[in-house]
């Protein structure tokens, strides 16, 4: 049946929960479809006097404020400007800041639209329309993920709080480790002295802020002074303008606030000591959301605060390993202008690849685990069983153990993520190591997770669900679309042609491969993607196609694995895509088995956003980036210049997924093939009669043709917005503005 949703009201002791009675997944639809741009409606000359909002695109405003600048056509007009906000005048709230700009904070924005308007000697001179958003409320995805646990403390269902402070310091004793508490009104007599990448020299004392922002917890940590004010126009010195977000490992599906990894990880003493600001969001984690929309959603709002509070930004930099450079990456491809530099480790492109890797991987571990299921006469040893795999290693048992191949004794991995019963939460003696739900796991509140034998409602712990907003639902029962196929794909096709496996081999795992149902239980036949569900995968960039990474400069850090999940070519797959979409990678840089460190990566980084920023040509910010990468900046294999290498050049060995190893491109991002007829003769081998036979039965629409374009690939729309309704794309519009705060 259709999952129809309202919500209710349930308290747990000190918990607040905000639940989707009747159902799961879904939620209230509260917001605004985003519309508009942050260009002034008077005019469009650019000597012409405009209004910009500053902290966010005027169309996509929350929390019922905003940094606004009035651009006068003249002095004479600055002298006796007036400013309204919906008929009420708001000219005391602006002034002549610092390099003679006229800004100010407009607060009390109602929500939905409103109208700025800005006179001189009572003449309109400029307007703006904004369109603000309830705070907490969705403003690029919803309904929003319900239902959602708030901790305590929060004052609404959106799991607002007030915001709290503490201070931090560092010591001058060498045996008082990491960042000390540090009260202002008796500070210590050790505090350290921080030199920032400005030269100034002042206290090692930072204030870490604390509170909610689209009802998960966000932190900012910045050098600060308390015996000083700090107002967006007018920031603290030790402050060098930039920002660097940092990101947690993992990927996972939460239904609840988690804060312990954004606290932990704006603690970067280098990067703090430089004078940047650290930030983090948690529903940025990619190992606590996995949902691309919300993090974008979290990012753009948690940039918009940040700028209202501490001032415009030069750049924002992202650092972070694994899920933390999906996030990354993901966001900055289908959402330009919410990073400026990429800092990336233990690379994935996306989180839509390796979901398909790990499916596949259930199915081949399945097949290979189980000796009953080989026809007479086929036997696996394990390294015939690694090159069907496309890995030099067992990759997939990886996949299906990973929290155990850490050390955690736990019976599951990544494999659970298509399972909609599934929990399996990991919590490490270690805290802020890595989310709970960090492996693949949900941690649904107790009672609402749907169980296929003795309900047909209730949350559904699956990686489609949880994005239920980008993939849209089912006609039949009302789950999510599901984006997985596997209807043509030869599995161990490489290994095949290289005479690493037989071709009784071949035909055999191909006939017993099959899949799974929409509840997880297997299945003889293969599946087919629900189509929508693969549009979707390519337009909200849940699959990175990479068109929308060009304005971005990467720096990817690599250490060598061909054994576990972390594939080392995930980071030639991401450049084979940049290849695909811009005609070139020079945005891109490979740092492999180096031993060197992000924090070296964040100096390299600097230098090269901050001579992008200094481009005063008229070029393109592709351009800028391309043409501004210092050129002792390259592809590094361990100390040796490797520009022109190849994946195999660089690493020495060849390294893939099961659909590479089926055929696949090392781009890795076909998620439907078109088929082409099966041929005897593209084989470099000879089958039995019988043999044959049995693949004619196993293809009988033919085989993957991998040589053009999957079935509905396509590049990510720009900006992609999920108000209003279960898989509808409500706006993606590839010529809207970056959002402000990077001033390019």
């Amino acid at each position: 049946m259709a999952l129809n949703y309202k919500l209710c009201t349930v308290f747990f002791g000190a918990i607040l929960l905000l639940s989707a009675c009747g159902g799961g997944g879904g939620g209230s639809s509260a917001g605004f479809i985003p519309v508009g741009n942050n260009q002034p409606s008077a005019t469009n000359n650019l000597s012409a006097p405009k209004i910009l909002t500053l902290s966010n695109r005027a169309d996509l405003i929350s929390g019922g404020d905003a940094l606004v600048e009035i651009v006068p056509a003249s002095e004479s007009d600055s002298s006796t400007l007036k400013v309204k906000l919906n008929d009420q005048d708001i000219s005391a709230a602006f002034a002549t800041r610092q390099g003679g700009r006229y800004i100010g904070m407009v607060i009390g924005l109602k929500d939905g639209s409103n109208l700025i308007t800005a006179s001189a000697k009572d003449t309109a001179i400029a307007s703006l329309s904004v369109i603000n958003h309830v705070s907490g409320s969705p403003v690029i995805y919803g309904p929003q993920v319900t239902p959602w646990v708030c901790d305590a403390g929060a004052t609404d269902l959106q799991c607002n709080r007030p915001i709290s402070y503490k201070y931090l310091y560092k010591s001058t004793d060498a045996k008082k480790v990491g960042f000390i508490p540090f009260d202002p009104a008796e500070p210590p007599s050790d505090v350290a002295t921080a030199t920032t990448d400005s030269g100034a020299r002042v206290p090692f004392v930072i204030r870490v802020e604390t509170g909610a922002i689209n009802r998960d917890y966000y932190n900012i940590a910045v050098l600060f002074d308390s015996a000083k004010s700090w107002s967006p126009w007018e920031p603290q010195s030790a402050w060098n303008k930039k920002v660097v977000v940092t990101h947690g490992a993992g990927a996972g599906t939460s239904y609840g606030q988690y804060g312990v990894i954004t606290a932990a990880n704006v603690l970067s003493e280098r990067a703090l000591s430089k004078g940047y600001a650290v930030m983090s969001t948690a529903l940025n984690d990619n190992g606590h959301n996995v949902n691309i929309a919300v993090q974008a959603e979290s990012m753009m709002m948690l940039k918009e605060h940040f700028i209202e509070t501490y001032g415009e930004m030069l750049y924002v930099m992202g650092m972070g390993s694994s899920g933390g450079s999906i996030a990354q990456q993901w966001v900055a491809n289908a959402y330009p202008g919410i990073y400026d530099g990429l800092i990336v480790g233990a690379s994935f492109p996306d989180t839509g690849t390796p979901a398909v890797e790990i499916e596949d991987c259930g199915l081949m571990l399945r097949y290979f685990s189980d000796s009953k299921l080989w026809a007479s006469g086929v036997a696996w040893s394990q390294v015939e069983r690694n090159a069907a795999q496309g890995a030099n290693g067992d990759t997939c048992t990886d996949w299906a153990h990973t929290p155990r191949n850490l050390g955690l004794d736990v019976p599951f991995g990544y494999t659970q993520i298509f399972d909609p019963s599934h929990h399996g939460l990991v919590y490490y003696s270690v805290p802020g190591l890595v989310s709970p739900t960090g492996f693949g796991g949900c941690d649904a509140p107790e009672g609402f997770t749907y169980q296929a034998l003795s309900a047909s409602s209730g949350i559904r712990c699956t990686f489609q669900d949880y994005m239920v907003g980008v993939m849209g639902r089912r006609g039949a029962d009302g789950f999510a679309n599901r984006p997985y196929a596997n209807v043509g794909v030869q599995y161990g096709l490489k290994a095949l042609n290289a005479g690493a496996i037989s071709p009784a081999q071949f035909v055999d795992l191909n006939e017993k491969i099959g899949s799974h149902d929409i509840d997880f239980k297997y299945q003889v036949n293969r599946v087919q993607a629900a189509m929508p569900a693969a549009i979707a995968s390519y337009q909200s960039g849940w699959i990175n196609s990479a068109h929308g990474l060009s304005q971005v400069p990467i720096i990817d850090l690599r250490s060598p694995d061909t054994t576990g999940i972390h594939h080392q070519f995930r980071s030639w797959a991401m450049r084979a895509r940049l290849d695909a979409a811009q005609g070139n990678h020079i945005n891109q840089v490979i740092w492999f088995n180096t031993g060197k460190t992000m924090d070296q990566a964040l100096d390299a980084m600097d230098i090269w956003l901050a001579a992008v920023r200094g481009d005063n040509t008229n070029s393109s910010l592709p351009r800028k980036v391309s043409a501004n990468r210092p050129k002792d900046l390259v592809d590094l294999c361990g100390n040796k210049d490797a520009t022109a290498l190849s994946m195999e050049q660089c690493t020495g060995t060849a390294d893939g997924s099961p659909r590479m190893a089926a055929g696949g491109p090392l781009n890795d991002d076909v998620l439907v093939c078109k088929l082409k007829p099966l041929s005897r003769t593209s084989y470099p081998i000879a089958f039995t009669d019988a043999d044959w036979a049995r693949l004619e039965v196993i293809f009988p629409n033919g085989v993957c043709d991998y040589s053009v374009a999957g079935d509905s690939q396509q590049p990510a729309l720009k900006w992609p917005s999920y108000i209003g309704g279960d898989g509808k794309i409500v706006y993606g519009g590839a010529a809207l503005p970056a959002v402000p705060g990077s001033r390019q």
